[in-house]
């Protein structure tokens, strides 16, 4: 399925929503030139509509007394993958789940206030789960990037003069429409 192509506006309302969730439309109006406060609003509902963006509360584990992160690497059947992974993810103290290629079947990202607390976590609750064969624990003392701090990569974006030729068919593709395009004379 290919993705939505975002123009520089919407990359710039969404590196701005990073910077400040809370930043109000006027505000970030100001700061992107040519563009209203009612723009702003309209393409922010247009992002969350279309699922490029989400309005959430972020919590800071670390501000909880969480403060030891792990990866948990576990193997099962690969039958039980799906099941066991939506198991997991529905535990308190993980914070993501995935299911793996290689070595493992799923790696999940849990939360702890020690070192203790993690020992028991993995050998009382997940090791103790049906279907799970094994498991291995890696400590991450030092995280430097997370998730919510994603920046939209640049090559999702579109600039306005090409974002100017695209069309949008009656089903809904969209498209470069055929003015677009040089003429055939000029085509490789």
């Amino acid at each position: 399925m290919a993705g939505r192509i975002l123009d520089q506006i919407d990359a710039a309302i969404v590196d701005l929503l990073q910077e400040d969730g809370r930043m109000s439309a006027v505000e970030m109006a100001s700061r992107l030139e040519g563009v209203t406060p009612r723009v702003v609003r309209h393409r922010i509902k247009k992002l969350v509509r279309d699922g490029v963006i989400s309005v959430t509360a972020v919590v800071h584990p670390k501000a909880l007394g969480y403060d030891i992160m792990a990866d948990v690497l576990i193997e099962t059947e690969v039958s039980s993958i799906p099941d066991l992974a939506r198991q997991l993810s529905e535990l308190d103290h993980v914070t993501y789940t995935s299911c793996a290629t290689g070595e493992s079947d799923i790696s999940i990202q849990v939360v702890a206030r020690s070192v203790e607390e993690l020992y028991r976590m993995v050998q009382e609750q997940i090791h103790q789960m049906p279907g799970v064969s094994r498991t291995r624990t890696y400590l991450l003392p030092l995280a430097l990037k997370f998730t919510y701090n994603w920046k939209v990569p640049r090559e999702v974006c579109i600039d306005q003069g090409s974002a100017a030729q695209l069309v949008q068919d009656q089903a809904g593709r969209t498209g470069f429409s055929a003015s677009s395009l040089p003429p055939p004379s000029q085509r490789g």
